[in-house]
């Protein structure tokens, strides 16, 4: 009748310093993986904003040639009207002309999302400069920066009169 019970140093249990350390290694294990997303998370937020920065600059490049072939088609005196003016620097939304740069924020347009210095909408962290330095007769040297959360953005492209 001995053979009736289960000894207990044979069966499966576990220790209590085993289950301590069995845990420890799952909490480490859970951590590891939470710290990973966070970081990652935090990473992605960060390149949107990068990414939101770089077209905001393109956006400006786009701007300036946007006058300097209305210029041209609409057979302004210059092909480089409007565009002189900004050697201490200038800003502009995609469907405004070149003013003076005052360091005015982009808000978002609530229905159709384009960043503008419209206030009736969400403001965002972005803030754009253009300058525009002349090179020669025919050449323009156009620098966009765009500022957002202690960091710039700059793009730089020349532009021609090649007409």
């Amino acid at each position: 009748m001995s053979n009736k019970y289960i000894n207990h140093k044979e069966g499966l249990g576990f220790t209590l310093l085993e289950m301590i350390f069995s845990i420890a290694i799952i909490t480490i294990g859970v951590l590891g993986i939470h710290n990973g997303l966070t970081y990652a998370i935090e990473h992605t937020k960060q390149a949107r904003e990068y990414f939101t920065a770089s077209y905001l600059a393109k956006e400006g490049i786009e701007i300036v040639k946007n006058i300097r072939d209305t210029n041209w088609v609409e057979g302004a005196a210059s092909w480089k009207d409007g565009l002189t003016s900004c050697a201490s620097g200038c800003e502009a939304d995609y469907d405004d002309s070149l003013s003076s740069y005052t360091g005015k924020y982009f808000y978002i347009h609530s229905t159709n999302y384009f960043y503008q210095y419209t206030t009736s909408s969400e403001k965002t962290p972005y803030q754009r400069k253009i300058t525009i330095t002349e090179v020669d007769s025919d050449e323009l040297d156009i620098k966009i920066e765009v500022f957002f959360k202690g960091n710039t953005m700059t793009a730089k492209e020349n532009i021609y009169n090649w007409r």
